[in-house]
């Protein structure tokens, strides 16, 4: 009888030791007692039996397909060998049987007999029974070190993990100079004046790499920003239970809070369009007859080619050809029309000075709350090594109030203070776009095909119908310009979201004309 032996273990540990020899060992004694002949050993090291893709016995398989009828036995030295789950022993075993062939376990009494039969099946329920209790206690443990404020696995890039042999008992600390590098990058990102692809840009020029000595990647890079461990934030997949982190973070809450933000705008959907300089309206200005956005092309004459943009939705009852010279003066005379005097200009510069004095005032009061509230933390602080030292409070009880109180005098310390920057900002910007915010048409038409677009979507979001661009929605810079008062117009409360989307698209559009400009330099 010719028989094949199958020996498996999934650990390193196991390679390197006894196991695998003892189960050739012990399969081949009992080849020899029932007088079978050894046709091959396959011998799987290291692999894991949850899954039935493992290569040794792929090979095993294709062993015996191959040599059909010439193999009768595959012998294991117990059940659990083979797999660590029911239904893959017994579709393991289903293929073998396609060629004739029985699975032999040589240090357990299964066979064709219906007690056979039953313990094999006790015995391969066991071997699944006792790999999801190792699961599941994995699972615990993780939980567990997440609970203790410990990161469970290899400190992220940034950090470095502190070890006593095979466990991590102490936080990740710091790693220079990547822990600079980062936490600089997300300081930056989180301001919304820079691209991810800008980021990478940047920290591959200061020298960033991985710990192979690469270049981060546009990917790894996407992971950083979404991974709460660097705000100090442990978070469990199984349960989405959140639970504050020993390490120090690398940014604040409210700084990591910013830049999901900023990823959950990046992440929402637009149309692709393919950037023509001759069509910048394309697919911004929509049909007069479906309100479908217009693609543009070059229609040949008898001596030439004509610039039109077109309608091509099939059910659309205009379905018109637009000269390419009527959209542009159309959106050119709305734009002289809607151009900034200087008396509005000056109107909302006195307004922007009076929210900073404003916010100055309020910085004040609450800098002198948070330093209060700092001493007191600090105080607690004390108070609290003291009990520890007196023997008052428990091992456990002191390491979770410490981190608690840390965390939050962390917060306290690196609170941001700059509302009073922002409008510093803001008023830098509206004296860097008075003169394109004076002359709208003008601006368009010199700026790069790329900036106009950026610039049509600051001015009208939405796009307009052709015919109908005055009534289209504007972008709040044109909206608060358009009240021949803005200064009465309730249209952007000092303090609330219309304030800060304001101050956003000024600073939005001081970039297309800053950007432009380094571009013409380049």
């Amino acid at each position: 009888m010719n028989v094949v032996i199958y020996c498996r273990v999934s650990s390193k540990e196991q390679v390197d030791g006894t196991s695998l020899e003892s189960q050739e060992l012990a399969c081949r004694e009992y080849a020899v007692r029932n007088r079978m002949q050894v046709v091959r050993v396959f011998i799987e090291r290291g692999e894991s039996a949850k899954y039935a893709d493992r290569t040794q016995l792929l090979e095993l398989l294709a062993f015996c397909r191959d040599r059909a009828h010439a193999v009768e036995c595959m012998l294991v030295w117990k059940v659990d060998r083979l797999a660590r789950n029911v239904g893959d022993h017994f579709s393991i075993k289903a293929t073998l049987l396609k060629h004739h062939i029985r699975v032999i376990s040589v240090t357990e009494p299964i066979d064709t007999k219906p007690e056979g039969k039953l313990l094999e099946t006790i015995l391969a329920g066991f071997a699944q029974f006792d790999n999801d209790i190792r699961a599941a206690r994995t699972v615990q443990g993780l939980s567990r070190k997440r609970q203790e404020g410990l990161f469970p696995g290899y400190a992220p890039l940034g950090y470095r993990s502190v070890t006593r042999g095979h466990k991590k008992t102490e936080p990740d600390e710091p790693h220079q100079p990547a822990f600079r590098l980062l936490q600089r990058a997300w300081n930056e990102f989180a301001t919304g004046r820079y691209k991810k692809v800008e980021i990478l840009e940047r920290l591959t020029a200061w020298g960033l790499r991985t710990r192979g000595g690469r270049p981060l990647s546009r990917q790894s890079l996407d992971h950083i920003f979404s991974n709460s461990f660097y705000a100090g934030i442990l978070s469990d997949a199984q349960t989405g239970a959140e639970y504050v982190g020993k390490h120090m973070p690398m940014v604040s809450r409210e700084t990591f809070a910013k830049v999901q933000v900023i990823l959950g705008r990046s992440k929402v959907a637009v149309p692709h369009t393919h950037i023509r300089p001759e069509f910048p309206l394309r697919a911004f200005v929509r049909c007069s007859g479906c309100e479908c956005g217009l693609t543009g092309s070059f229609s040949r004459g008898r001596s030439e080619v004509y610039p039109y943009y077109h309608c091509y939705r099939r059910t659309c009852d205009v379905r018109g050809n637009y000269p390419l010279s009527a959209v542009h003066r159309e959106f050119r005379t709305f734009l002289g029309k809607a151009s900034v005097t200087e008396s509005k200009l000056k109107r909302l510069k006195a307004m922007i000075e009076g929210i900073a004095t404003e916010w100055a005032e309020t910085s004040r009061v609450l800098s002198t709350k948070r330093e209060s509230e700092m001493k007191r933390i600090k105080d607690q602080q004390q108070q609290l090594i003291r009990m520890k030292m007196d023997q008052l409070v428990s091992d456990e009880e002191f390491m979770t109030q410490r981190t608690l109180l840390g965390t939050r005098l962390f917060e306290l310390e690196t609170q941001e203070q700059g509302r009073a920057a922002k409008t510093e900002a803001v008023l830098e910007n509206l004296e860097r776009i008075a003169a394109p915010l004076a002359n709208l048409d003008q601006a368009w038409t010199s700026a790069p095909v790329e900036f106009q677009q950026r610039f049509q979507q600051l001015m009208l979001p939405c796009g307009y119908v052709f015919g109908n661009v005055g009534i289209a929605q504007r972008g709040r810079i044109l909206s608060f310009f358009r009240h021949s008062n803005p200064m009465n117009a309730v249209m952007v409360p000092q303090m609330g979201a219309g304030w800060n989307q304001l101050a956003d698209e000024i600073e939005a559009f001081a970039a297309i004309f800053r950007e432009a400009s380094l571009g013409s330099r380049n």
